[in-house]
């Protein structure tokens, strides 16, 4: 606490006369994070993927998913956002969900009624591989065509008892 020439209380220190100004954060209106969900829309282009990547990394951490777990999880979403991005058309949308603090379950929506199948690819082929990925990391998946598209979705366990639910105050020392 400090105490200006005024005789006015402020609360939070002053800022360093050349040190950098305090960024102030401002969620992104298309990210829309809950304490046991995250639902994104994506850009149809490349870069959407690593967005995709960050924010699920961000949901995953801050659930407490152990990092083992957590990067099979991204690995898994980069496979379906980059196939939905590649071969979809219309919005493309990524949604996670702690399910009873012991499961994720991640579903990508796109505007192609087409459902994806897995397809073996020759072993020097660049691609060809994300669906064998996913099928061989999740616990469970599959696919829904909707009347606006699909839904590619996986079920994946994150531990064999419940995650602590996130919290959502800091604690206060008495």
């Amino acid at each position: 606490m400090t105490v200006n020439p005024a005789g006015a209380v402020a609360t939070a220190p002053p800022s360093p006369p050349n040190g950098p100004q305090p960024r102030r954060r401002t969620g992104s209106p298309d990210i829309h994070p809950t304490p046991q969900e995250l639902a994104l829309r994506l850009a149809t282009e490349p870069a959407a993927v690593g967005r995709a990547r960050r924010a699920t990394t961000g949901a995953l951490r801050g659930w407490g998913v152990p990092d083992t777990t957590a990067d099979d999880i991204v690995l898994m979403v980069d496979e379906l956002v980059t196939n939905a991005i590649e071969h979809a058309t219309g919005p493309v949308w990524l949604r996670l969900r702690l399910r009873r603090g012991c499961c994720v379950i991640c579903e990508v929506g796109d505007g192609c009624q087409e459902a994806p199948r897995l397809r073996h690819s020759d072993p020097d082929a660049e691609n060809g591989r994300g669906l064998f990925l996913v099928a061989a990391l999740a616990d469970a998946f599959g696919a829904r065509v909707t009347t606006t598209g699909k839904v590619i979705w996986f079920r994946r366990r994150v531990r064999d008892d419940r995650i602590p639910a996130p919290r959502t105050t800091s604690p206060v020392d008495y």
